[in-house]
């Protein structure tokens, strides 16, 4: 009698052992849902095909598309035609071969305008290394981008200004030598 009640007192705290770790495990993958679906980031995974299977809301936010637009399709709906085939083919290799991108590209929202954006592309691999989705995070660096190009605008402009004031040497020269008269 001792013996089987020591016996069930093992298999109850084994199970108290079990439960105790599938809800740290619960609470865990809560965190990191949430972490996903709060993220500023936008974030998408695929399956190895290039199909989208999630987006979080950041997605829908920022490309104008909903998530049931979205899921089922390929990443290209944000193709905006303006970004060589060649990124795109050393992106897929990079990626297949286990390894991750990361590069800035033009893309197309849904209303067809387009937004810079800075995408990290990872490969999700199985417990034995095997590659079963993508996921991608992207920031959108339009603002940056603008903010660039307006900054190269007003160099070039200023070093013309610059140029144009600045007299040329035989003339400052010519200048120079009559005032010391």
């Amino acid at each position: 009698m001792r013996q089987a009640t020591q016996q069930i007192e093992r298999m109850y705290q084994h199970v108290q052992d079990e439960l105790q770790e599938r809800i740290r495990v619960e609470v865990s993958l809560r965190k990191l849902s949430r972490a996903v679906e709060q993220s500023a980031s936008v974030i998408v995974i695929t399956d190895v095909e290039g199909v989208i299977e999630f987006v979080n809301p950041a997605f829908e936010t920022l490309t104008g598309y909903s998530r049931r637009e979205a899921i089922g399709s390929n990443p290209r709906l944000l193709n905006s035609g303006q970004v060589p085939a060649e990124v795109y083919q050393t992106l897929w290799e990079t990626i297949k071969n286990g390894e991750v991108w990361g590069g800035e590209m033009i893309n197309r929202k849904r209303d067809g305008s387009l937004y810079w954006a800075y995408l990290t592309i990872s490969p999700i691999k199985n417990n034995v290394g095997q590659i079963t989705h993508y996921v991608a995070v992207q920031e959108d660096i339009t603002a940056l981008k603008q903010a660039e190009i307006e900054l190269r605008r007003a160099k070039e402009a200023a070093e013309a200004a610059s140029r144009s004031r600045a007299p040329s040497w035989p003339a400052s020269a010519t200048n120079c030598a009559r005032h010391w008269r």
